[in-house]
């Protein structure tokens, strides 16, 4: 039941803030004792294969990526409570690793999780769908290996763009992290779906080729999604679901 999976989180976290109470300044770590989480990190994925092939882009950060079928099964999650929870995760897990002196052990990420957990289950999610009848998906990465800055161009004179009056603007890239893309985007409020939110799961748990972004749980069934991007209009391998492709 998902309201065991709940509890039993909550009493790990319950534990972890009496430590830190009780031990005040002395290391919480060395009192914490772990659950056993690493069977559900996946190993990561190297330097060299880390990239996406649709949007011809490497990716700058290393994210961690969790065995999203065995989270449903253990603590009877939904995928999509378990996809927010790997990129809630990530973001709190990268902003971390901004530090070069930080060092973090596998007991530091377990809290992490536990933390990114709570989050979820207290519904602040990492993303949230508008309640928009239309939604305008524009992917981005095809801007990132253009060194004549061209295409950044065309897209930031689309963002501005009359069009979006009837839609909802959202960035979608393959490569790009969260943190990532609104520092290339300063000063916007766009929502975003990024690389935290790929898996190589299905909504069923099970294990698919590549990493993927599953639109049908993110957004309901009535929802217009039109997918924008600066090359003939064409259906996007990495992503998942229903969507109409169109160019800009």
């Amino acid at each position: 039941m998902k309201t065991k999976f709940i509890l039993s989180h909550l009493f790990v976290l319950s534990l972890i803030t009496s430590c830190s109470t009780q031990l005040k300044n002395r290391d919480v770590t060395q009192y914490y004792s772990g659950m056993g989480l690493e069977k559900y990190f996946l190993s990561e994925i190297p330097t060299w294969a880390n990239f996406s092939s649709v949007g011809n882009c490497f990716r700058s950060k290393s994210i961690q990526y969790l065995d999203i079928g065995a989270l449903m099964k253990s603590f009877n999650l939904s995928f999509i409570d378990a996809l927010q929870i790997q990129a809630t995760f990530n973001e709190d897990y990268l902003g971390v690793k901004k530090d070069p002196n930080a060092k973090m052990t596998f007991k530091d990420l377990e809290i992490i999780y536990f933390k990114a957990s709570q989050k979820v289950t207290g519904k602040i999610n990492f993303f949230d769908a508008p309640d928009f009848k239309t939604i305008h998906l524009i992917w981005i990465d095809e801007i990132l290996a253009d060194k004549t800055l061209e295409k950044e161009k065309k897209l930031k004179s689309f963002l501005q763009s009359d069009v979006h009056n009837n839609g909802f603007p959202i960035l979608v890239s393959a490569c790009l992290t969260k943190s990532e893309i609104a520092e290339k985007f300063p000063g916007q409020s766009f929502k975003i779906l990024s690389a935290e939110l790929f898996s190589s799961y299905d909504n069923t748990g099970s294990a698919i080729p590549g990493l993927k972004l599953d639109l049908g749980t993110l957004f309901k069934a009535n929802q217009n999604i039109i997918f924008y991007t600066q090359k003939s209009p064409r259906f996007n391998d990495d992503i998942r679901g229903n969507y109409k492709p169109l160019a800009y």
